[in-house]
C-alpha cells in the first residue's frame, strides 16, 4: 500500500481515496515546518565529527550487517564515535532513559559530562570506521533512549510536569528543560532520536502522541528558532513499512498509517530490539535527513553570530549594530549575540552613548561619586556617569542607578528619545494610540513619540507592553532606527 506523497495533486487525491476505501488511511503528521532556506541532502564536504549516545539498540543500528548506520554515516563523511554502558564521568553512559537527559544536559555536572562527550573519539561498539579523525571536538550530538521509554504512562494530551518518571507529562518537561542547554550551545548540532516502539500496545497511543509532540510542537511551543536542534522519528519509521520520516521527491515526508503504533520490526516476539530490516530502513531514512539538518545548521547562520540565523526576524538589525561598532555581542568564542537576553541599565548606557557619539567614543573616567551603587571600578561605570552627565538619566532613585536592573520598554522610550534629540527634549502630549498605554500613564508621551517616529510599532494587537523587559534583539532594532545606523 503506497503512502508516498505525489507531486501531482490528482495522484495524491487518488491515493487518499484508495486508502480510504480500503480502510487504512495514512495520517500525515502535522507538516514539518518548511524552512526558509533550501533543504540540501548533500553530505558535508569536509569530515564532520559526530557522537552517538546510545545502548544496545543503537549498537545494533550502527553495526555492519545489521543496521549499517556506522558505515553509511562514514560514507557520508561523518567520523562517528559513541558512548555505551559504563561510559564517562560517574558512568553517565549507563543512564539514557528520558528522565536522565536532565542529568546530562541540565545539571551541576553538565559541563563535566559535555567536556567528556565533546572530546570522546572512541567507538565503544563495533562498526566500520576508516576515516581519519579530523581533530577538534564532536560537532554533532545524537542521542536516543531505548524502547522501554515508549511505555509512557498518563494521557496523550498531558501537559509538561516536573513530577513523575516515564510519563507523557514528565517526558515533555524533560525535553523543555534540556532545550535551555541547547540554546546556550549554538556551536553544536543536537539530534534527538525518538525511542523505538514496543510490541505491547498498552501505552502505544501515548508513545505516538508524545513523539508527534516532539516532531511538531516541542520547538514551536518554546519559541525556539535556532537551527541547532532537530528530531528524527525513529519510532515512526519502525511502526510500519509505509510509515516514514525521510527526504523524498525534494521534500521531507513524515507519514504514518493511523493505528499502527507498535513495533513492526521486532527481533522476536519476546524481544523488542528492532531487527536488521527495521534498522536498515531507519538508516536509509535518517542519513539524508541528517545531511539536511547539518546543512541547515551550517548554512543558516549569519557570518557574525552563531545564535542569529539569517532568517531570524532581527538578523539584519543585529548585523548592522555590529558593523556600526555598537556591540561585539555577548560572547566571542563562539561569537554570540544572545538575542533574547534582557538589556540591563548598565548595558543601555553603553548602547545609547555609542549610538549618539559613534563606536570610537570613550567616556571620561568614572569618579565613583555620582551614584551610590556604581563605584568607579564597576562595569560600565564611566558610561553610566556620562549618561547622567548628559542629562539622559537621573538614576533609579535614592542616589542609585540600579545598573543590573533590566530596562523596560517604557524606560527605553525615554532613554532613546533623549539620546536622539537631547536631554531637554519634551515629546508631544499622548493621545492614546496603544491600548495598554492610556493617556497620563508613565512615559505615555515618550512611547507614542517613539511610534510616531517609526522606531516601534508596539508588541502586537494594538499594545506596546510598556512593563516588559527590552531584549537584545529589540534593542538592535530600536538603536538602528533611532540613530539611523547604516
Amino acid at each position: 500500500m503506497n503512502t508516498k506523497k505525489s507531486l501531482s495533486r490528482i495522484i495524491t487525491i487518488l491515493i487518499v481515496v484508495i486508502f480510504f476505501l480500503s480502510g487504512a488511511v495514512p495520517t500525515l503528521a502535522a507538516p514539518v515546518s518548511a524552512p526558509l532556506y533550501a533543504d540540501d541532502p548533500t553530505p558535508p564536504a569536509q569530515t564532520v565529527k559526530l557522537i552517538f549516545i546510545h545502548h544496545s539498540t543503537g549498537e545494533n543500528w550502527l553495526a555492519d550487517g545489521y543496521g549499517n548506520l556506522g558505515i553509511t554515516l562514514e560514507q557520508n563523511n561523518y567520523f562517528v564515535s559513541g558512548t555505551n554502558y559504563g561510559w564517562g564521568p560517574n558512568a553517565i553512559g549507563d543512564r539514557t532513559d528520558i528522565p536522565n537527559w536532565t542529568e546530562w544536559f541540565r545539571s551541576g555536572d553538565t559541563e563535566t559530562y559535555m567536556n567528556a562527550l565533546f572530546n570522546e573519539s572512541g567507538q565503544n561498539s563495533s562498526y566500520t570506521r576508516n576515516l581519519t579523525d579530523p581533530g577538534g571536538e564532536n560537532e554533532i550530538i545524537v542521542f536516543k533512549s531505548c524502547f522501554p521509554n515508549s511505555a509512557l504512562e498518563g494521557s496523550p494530551t498531558d501537559p509538561p510536569s516536573p513530577d513523575g518518571w516515564l510519563t507523557v507529562g514528565h517526558a515533555k518537561y524533560v525535553y523543555n528543560e534540556i532545550l535551555q542547554y541547547f540554546a546556550s550551545r549554538p556551536d553544536k548540532l543536537f539530534i534527538v532520536i525518538t525511542a523505538p516502539p514496543l510490541q505491547d500496545g498498552t501505552y502505544a497511543e501515548n508513545a505516538r502522541a508524545f513523539n508527534e509532540w516532539l516532531m511538531n510542537d516541542w520547538l514551536t511551543e518554546n519559541g525556539y528558532t535556532l537551527p541547532n536542534v532537530a528530531v528524527f522519528d525513529f519510532y515512526n519509521v519502525l511502526t510500519g513499512p509505509d510509515n516514514h520520516h525521510r527526504y523524498i521527491n525534494g521534500a521531507i515526508e513524515h507519514v504514518f498509517t493511523a493505528g499502527m503504533n507498535t513495533s513492526y520490526y521486532p527481533s522476536s516476539p519476546a524481544d523488542d530490539h528492532p531487527n536488521a530490516a527495521g534498522s536498515q530502513k531507519a538508516t536509509d531514512e535518517f542519513v539524508s535527513l541528517l545531511n539536511i539538518f547539518y546543512n541547515r545548521w551550517r548554512g543558516s547562520t549569519t557570518s557574525i553570530f552563531t545564535d542569529v540565523p539569517s532568517t531570524y526576524w532581527a538578523a539584519s538589525y543585529i548585523e548592522r549594530l555590529y558593523n556600526a561598532g555598537i556591540t561585539s555581542g555577548c560572547s566571542t568564542s563562539p561569537m554570540m549575540y544572545c538575542p533574547l537576553a534582557p538589556v540591563t541599565r548598565a548595558q543601555m548606557a553603553i548602547f545609547i552613548l555609542r549610538g549618539m557619539h559613534g563606536s570610537a567614543y570613550i567616556p571620561p573616567t568614572a569618579t565613583g561619586t555620582v551614584f551610590g551603587d556604581v563605584p568607579a571600578d564597576a562595569f560600565a561605570a564611566a558610561w553610566i556617569e556620562q549618561f547622567a552627565n548628559e542629562g539622559i538619566t537621573s538614576g533609579c532613585g535614592g542616589g542609585n542607578y540600579c545598573p543590573d536592573a533590566n530596562v523596560t520598554r517604557a524606560q527605553m522610550a525615554i532613554f532613546l528619545l533623549k539620546g536622539e534629540h537631547g536631554a531637554s527634549y519634551v515629546p508631544p502630549v499622548a493621545t492614546g494610540i496603544f491600548t495598554d498605554v492610556p493617556v497620563g500613564s508613565f512615559a505615555a508621551d515618550w512611547i507614542e513619540q517613539l511610534a510616531n517616529e517609526g522606531i516601534t510599532s508596539g508588541c502586537g494587537d494594538g499594545n506596546y507592553c510598556p512593563d516588559a523587559d527590552v531584549t537584545r534583539d529589540q534593542m538592535a532594532v530600536f538603536l538602528v532606527r533611532a540613530f539611523s545606523l547604516p
